[in-house]
């Protein structure tokens, strides 16, 4: 084959491998997965949670161990404080209850015979053997005045009259014996012994008090106010304290609140009074409107899970708690949503005052001299800074004290559609007073602060 040959078939390959190539489907390039965490837009910040109610979902249980004997609640019941909601089958502590009471009765009733003394049978006996034994002396001693001058004459043997002396020897001891009887049986008893027996009584009680608490554990009673989410066992069933598995969940549903987990890499975005909208997939097209009213102070495991697969489960996440406009019965306790939250805060509201500090001195000038406020005055210019929103108002007066320690004219706000207890700190004249008080505030430790118009009148 010539040199020219030889390059046209080289040619002709080189052209149908070229040709197979351009002809060839081409393989489809991978598409990059954008996990649903980094979704959201840069001014909102998406984060998966769980609507409660007040406070996180009670899974009630018992200290006691045993056969459930009766359900006395069911699902959706209300419920009161203290109100008995189950009873474990505990008879053999009541067995326990009734020997340890026959104890204690019998401890009481020796007791009383301590402090009694003898009867008055026993005393009467005592009294006349007494005067038995004092009449035998007095005739022994007589006898002897009778013999003593015969004696004397010789008239008696010396035998006889020894034996005389001897009966009146006898008479005097039994008469000292009867005398000392007497006197044991109308004596008080000693104290050590009374302090012996208010012991064992205190003892016997104490005995009973300890059964009868075992007892009242059996007892399965609501530790809260709320609506029976699910009883979760039967009657007859058995109930271990050492196997968690609890009798039924109680929730209180008077409010509704949403727990969203934000993921650690975002909590620097979170600030009190956020402004949220909270979607469900079980709700399509609508949305529920909050605002962050709690961020909580320790870092924890994530536990809402969705089911994206690329989803970031190994980071640790921050609760966020945000409180609904409204009561939201519908959202049922512990579904799942996604809670989106805004930089904007939510606007501000007129505040019942329930309490001020007592110095009049309420503001603070940019160069931290205090500026007073008129009191009586309504002056939507005046700015309030809100510190927390508590659900209890004892821990909000407890943030109030340390506030004031500190120099802060702290006051609890309360409106009348609000349940809860709004931490304010203020009046200050004008914004740039209120900003230098947020920082105040945060070299503090309090944290972050929600600016808001005064609308109240100070009291």
């Amino acid at each position: 084959m010539s040199q020219t040959s030889k390059i046209a078939m080289v040619a002709l390959v080189v052209a149908a491998a070229v040709l197979v190539w351009w002809k060839w489907p081409q393989a489809p390039q991978p598409v990059q997965s954008q996990s649903k965490e980094h979704s959201s837009p840069s001014n909102s910040l998406a984060a998966a949670g769980r609507v409660e109610g007040r406070e996180e979902t009670i899974a009630v249980g018992s200290p006691a161990e045993g056969v459930i004997k009766e359900l006395l609640v069911t699902n959706g019941q209300t419920v009161s404080k203290g109100t008995m909601l189950a009873v474990i089958n505990c008879d053999e502590i009541s067995a326990e209850i009734e020997l340890d009471k026959a104890r204690e009765d019998s401890a009481r009733q020796a007791r009383t015979r301590l402090l009694r003394g003898h009867r008055d049978e026993e005393r009467s006996a005592a009294e006349k053997g007494t005067e038995a034994a004092k009449a035998i002396l007095t005739q022994a001693q007589d006898h002897l005045d009778h013999f003593q001058p015969l004696f004397e004459k010789g008239e008696i043997s010396r035998d006889e009259f020894q034996q005389i002396k001897r009966d009146l020897d006898v008479a005097q001891a039994n008469y000292d014996r009867a005398v000392e009887e007497q006197k044991l049986v109308n004596a008080q008893p000693l104290p050590e012994e009374i302090s012996q027996a208010d012991a064992e009584v205190a003892a016997a009680e104490r005995t009973t008090m300890v059964t009868s608490a075992r007892l009242e554990k059996c007892k399965v009673r609501a530790p809260i106010s709320g609506t029976i989410l699910k009883v979760m066992t039967k009657v007859g069933e058995s109930y271990s304290s050492t196997v968690p598995h609890p009798i039924l969940t109680l929730a209180d549903e008077s409010v509704r609140h949403v727990r969203a987990e934000v993921d650690e890499r975002d909590i620097s975005k979170v600030k009190l009074g956020q402004l949220s909208t909270v979607t469900a997939d079980g709700f399509p097209g609508q949305s529920f409107k909050g605002r962050v009213i709690e961020i909580t102070r320790a870092m924890k495991s994530k536990t809402v899970l969705s089911e994206d697969p690329t989803q970031k489960v190994d980071r640790d996440v921050l609760d966020v708690i945000i409180e609904l406009d409204h009561p939201q019965q519908e959202l049922p306790i512990g579904l799942r949503v996604t809670a989106l939250m805004t930089d904007a805060t939510a606007p501000p509201a007129t505040p019942e005052i329930s309490s001020l500090p007592a110095s009049s001195t309420v503001g603070r000038s940019p160069q931290g001299n205090r500026v007073a406020a008129t009191e009586g005055t309504v002056n939507p210019s005046k700015i309030v800074l809100q510190v927390a929103a508590m659900a209890r108002k004892e821990n909000a007066d407890a943030l109030i004290a340390s506030l004031r320690e500190k120099s802060f004219p702290a006051f609890v706000s309360k409106r009348d559609s609000d349940s809860l207890y709004r931490v304010d700190v203020g009046p200050y004249p004008d914004a740039e007073n209120a900003r230098v008080a947020a920082k105040e505030l945060t070299s503090a430790g309090f944290g972050a602060a929600i600016e808001r118009p005064y609308h109240g009148s100070v009291r």
